[in-house]
This record gives structure tokens, sequence and C-alpha cells, in this order.
């Protein structure tokens, strides 16, 4: 079994054994979801325009969200009942239907739905391509699997705003919808040939859908995302916390129930699986300034244009991409020096952005996010097998099945307080560069307790 595990793994393997297909259709699926959620940054100015409702439009993206979590969330337990195959077909059906519906939308009331169906539909894919690389796949592609749905995902995120450009420009905005579930009608027409392989549900799996504990998820995650979009400090502070108390709540209350949603002590870090997820999520909530507020601060402070501040951005993505990657091969025992140089590789860029984004230059700025990209590429993949690893294999599901979703609730909930501490430093009344400079500085230092809890997880999930 150690000869297997720290044997080599050739990318060859995935088509020598057949595996090849499988892969895309799964990573198919995150492309959906993950160029769908940057589309509308192009799509969504335009559209208030046509059909109306400015004031409503920040529910465009936390119904979004919101709907990626819950769904996600409950992809572990709808694969156990109904085999990943059905799963698949209907979260593929979901997201068609709110691509359709988005892209007819003639007022704002029905975008939002159609938003709220695409985040439903989208974040059950993404679920479902982390459960279908633990579980439709040998043990020993676990890493390489996982370090392509981390490349494709970083490759369609850059993706979105160009393509919702490209329909923008040719006078089109509801083109991209309709582009959206054409692809998506792939998804539904391709899954039953290529899953239906997987295991078929056992009588002694299928269990009552817990639908309190979902209702309580999702006023949690309402709550934290609706925060994020509060110009009121005080009103947004209260909100957050509510949220985060009411996810609390809803934590407590899965692990003690028969059929949780997440497996037992996901985020216990005394275990392998709990320090993984933990570092996983505070890193990710440290480090999200960079993406929802480094664009806005780099224009206001210095002048960046938004292509040349976009770029820098993705430059994250791109160096989180190539290094997940090119290590994705390497032996286990290089895997613990990896998880660690990540840890340590997205504190020191983060650290180092609580200097440069508000000082400059700006290529510094783009180093640093190079390598805060380099960071997670580096140990996501080992770390996330790791926490499918280290679960009993019947609760192997909800394990894979909790990564995704715990990464966009630590997405939401960093974006919230990233707003919280940016309209508290100054930005709800002033965008001066000095009120900017002083946002661009506590945006990242505020984080470091974060950063801290993130770099002792990952020596502990490391050993």
């Amino acid at each position: 079994m150690t000869q297997e595990k720290n044997q080599h793994v050739p990318w060859s393997t995935l088509t020598q054994e057949g595996h090849l297909p499988r892969v895309l259709l799964l990573c198919f699926g995150v492309w959906l979801y993950a160029a769908d959620s940057t589309l509308v940054a192009t799509v969504m100015p335009v559209a208030v325009e046509d059909i109306g409702g400015l004031p409503y439009l920040s529910w465009t993206y936390t119904l979004y969200q919101l709907g990626s979590v819950v769904t996600g969330a409950i992809a572990g337990l709808m694969v156990l009942r109904t085999g990943i195959a059905k799963a698949q077909i209907i979260a593929g059906i979901i997201y068609v239907l709110g691509c359709a519906t988005s892209g007819y939308a003639p007022d704002m009331t029905t975008m939002i739905f159609g938003r709220l169906l695409q985040g439903m539909g989208g974040g059950g894919l993404v679920s479902l391509a982390f459960i279908g690389a633990s579980t439709l796949f040998p043990k020993k592609l676990w890493v390489r699997i996982i370090a392509v749905i981390a490349g494709v995902w970083g490759v369609s995120s850059l993706c979105g705003p160009l393509i919702g450009g490209y329909f923008v420009a040719a006078g089109n905005w509801r083109g991209a919808f309709w582009a959206f579930a054409a692809q998506g009608l792939v998804v539904v027409l391709v899954a039953p040939p290529l899953l239906s392989r997987q295991f078929k549900s056992k009588k002694e799996q299928i269990q009552k859908l817990p639908l309190a504990r979902l209702g309580l998820l999702s006023v949690s995650v309402l709550a934290i995302c609706q925060a994020g979009v509060m110009t009121s400090t005080w009103f947004a502070s209260v909100t957050c916390v509510g949220g985060v108390l009411l996810l609390l709540v809803f934590l407590k209350l899965d692990a003690g129930s028969q059929n949780r949603i997440f497996p037992q002590g996901i985020l216990n870090p005394r275990t392998a699986s709990g320090s993984g997820m933990l570092m996983m999520s505070s890193l990710f909530m440290a480090t999200i300034s960079l993406t929802v507020y480094g664009p806005i601060l780099m224009y206001i402070i210095f002048g960046a244009k938004p292509l040349i501040a976009g770029y820098i951005i993705a430059l994250e993505s791109l160096g989180w991409t190539v290094v997940a990657i090119s290590t994705s091969g390497v032996s286990e025992r290089i895997e613990s020096l990896l998880i660690r140089l990540g840890a340590v590789f997205v504190s020191s860029s983060m650290l180092g952005l609580i200097y440069a984004m508000p000082a400059g230059p700006l290529w510094l700025i783009a180093l640093l996010a190079t390598g805060m990209g380099m960071g997670f590429g580096m140990s996501w993949s080992f770390v996330s097998k790791r926490v499918i690893d280290n679960v009993p294999e019947a609760e192997r599901t909800q394990a894979s099945a909790s990564i995704p979703t715990f990464l966009r609730v630590s997405m939401a909930l960093g974006s919230a307080l990233s707003g919280i501490i940016a309209n508290f430093s100054g930005f709800s009344e002033d965008s001066s560069v000095a009120v900017a400079q002083n946002v661009a500085f506590w945006c990242f230092a505020a984080f470091i307790p974060l950063m801290l809890v993130g770099l002792v997880t990952a020596w502990r999930v490391s050993r």
C-alpha cells in the first residue's frame, strides 16, 4: 500500500485506464459554475439598464451564493440516495432552468429567481465533481483529479467576465445566459452513460433530507452574504455576527444528527480532516480581500485601469493553476512539505500586501498575488485528499462535498468581514486616496489572526 501511495502516477494513466471522459464531465460542471459566477460582473450592469431593479442588484449575487452553498451541502446525501448519475442530472436540470430564467427575465424579480436556480444547480455540480473525484477513480489519482478541478476553476473564473463582455459588446446580454443553458444540457445528456457505473444506493443509506437544518443553514448564509453588501457598519456587523451564530448552531445540530450533512468532527482541529478544513477555510477568509477590494483600491490609489487591475488579480488564479497541476504527481513524503510551504507562501504574500497594497508599486502587488496563488496551488490538492481520506469510508461522500461547500461559506464570510472592515475604515463615507490607503492596510492586517490559524493547522494536517 505504501508503495502504491508513493509511486509516481503519470497523466497518461487517465487515458490508458479510460478515466478521461468522466474527468472531463466533472470538470465541465466546474466550468459552468465558476465561469457563470464571474460572468455577471460584465453582464449585470447592462441587464439592469434594460430590466431595472438597481436597488436589488446585490441579491443576484447573494442568492446565487446561497443556492450554491445549500445544494452543495446536500449533494453528498443526494448521491447516497440516488447515485451520482441521477444527482448530476438533477443538478444539471436545475442549472439549465436557472440560466433560461435569467435569459428570459423581464424584470429583476425573475432575474433574482433565475440566479438562485443557477447557484443551486452550479453548486451541486461543483460538489459532485469533488464527490466523483473520490468515488469514481482509484485513490492514486485523487490528487491529480483534484488538481485538474482546481485548474479548471481558476481558468473558468478568468473566462467568465470575458464571455460576458463579448455578449455585451454584441448587444445581446441575454445570449450569455442562453449560451450557458445550452452547455448545461450537455451535463444532463452525457451524465447517464459516463456516470451510471457508480455504486448503487443502499437502503440503509436512504435517509430523510434534513430540511430544518437546511433552512437554518440557508438563513445563516443569507445573513452573512447580505452583511457584505450593507453600507451601515453597525447593521452589517450585527447581521454578520447573527449569521455566524446561526452557522455555529447549525454545525452543532448537524454533528449530533443521525443523517449528518457533514462528516463527524469535520472542523475538529485535533483530527487530520478537521485541521485540513480549518486551514483552507482560515486562509481563504484571510486573503479574500485581494479579490473583493484589490481592483478598486488599485484604481483609487495608483490609477490602475480596470483591465490592468483585473490581470493582476488573475495572476493569483494563474499561479494556483500552474503549481497545482505541476506538483500533483509528487510522492507522499513531499506532500507534507508542500502543504506547509503552501501555507507559508500564502501567509508571506498576505503580509507583503499589508505593505504593498497601500504603497505599491503595482509590480510588487502582482508578484505577491502570484505567490499567494502558488501557495494555494501547492497545498490545496493534498489537503483536500487528506480531508477525504481521514474520515470513515461511509462518510467519504459527504466529506468530498463539504470541501467546496466550506470554501464558498468561507468566501462569503471573508467578503462580509472585508466589507465591514472597509466601511469601518472610512470607505462608506469617502473614497479619497488617503482613505483607500487606510482601507488597503486594514483589509489585510485585520486578518492576521486567521492567517495564524491557517499556519498552525497546516502543520497539524501535514503530520
